[in-house]
């Protein structure tokens, strides 16, 4: 093996061709892990936003919830990356205030970037909260499937751009 390590970024490259390669997400966002059990709003796992939680789906019908802290007018986003990162999960994430009531759902987010790829099982919404309180996020397979393999990462911030624009000086 060669390492062709460098000081300046600590990064080895090893020649040659890989096989099996396996997807994975980074982000700057703080993230955490899912803690058992979060499958009801009683045993709801408590987040501050913004934040990145992994997780799975452990078993079939099982789902997961998180509890938040809001204000009125609030933006936020939830967004479930599982297909995109080879996970069977099909996800579908609700928002519940903390009466009960379903403030956003989506089961299926037209990612244009992925195609049929990930078959649009991916989930994503956007909304607005109407009231400082708790709120809650639902994440299930909506097949009520589930098992080690269904892994996710669920995002819940205030919008972000989802691209970066620079601009460089002209040489003449």
């Amino acid at each position: 093996m060669v390492d062709n390590s460098t000081a300046e970024t600590g990064i080895s490259v090893v020649p040659g061709s890989f096989f099996n390669s396996v997807p994975f997400a980074v982000d700057d966002l703080p993230e955490c892990m899912e803690r058992e059990p979060n499958d009801s709003r009683d045993t709801a796992q408590a987040v501050t936003l913004p934040i990145i939680i992994n997780g799975h789906i452990g078993k079939p019908g099982e789902q997961d919830v998180y509890k938040f802290e809001g204000r009125s007018g609030q933006p936020v986003v939830a967004e479930v990356f599982a297909r995109r990162l080879d996970s069977p999960l099909d996800s579908l994430i609700r928002l519940m205030d903390k009466d009960g009531k379903q403030l956003a759902f989506n089961d299926d987010f037209e990612d244009k970037g992925m195609g049929l790829e990930t078959h649009h099982a991916d989930s994503y919404f956007t909304t607005t909260l109407p009231a400082d309180g708790t709120y809650f996020i639902h994440i299930t397979d909506a097949q009520s499937k589930g098992g080690p393999d269904y892994a996710y990462r669920l995002r819940i911030s205030e919008p972000r751009p989802d691209f970066a624009l620079r601009v460089s000086r002209s040489q003449l």
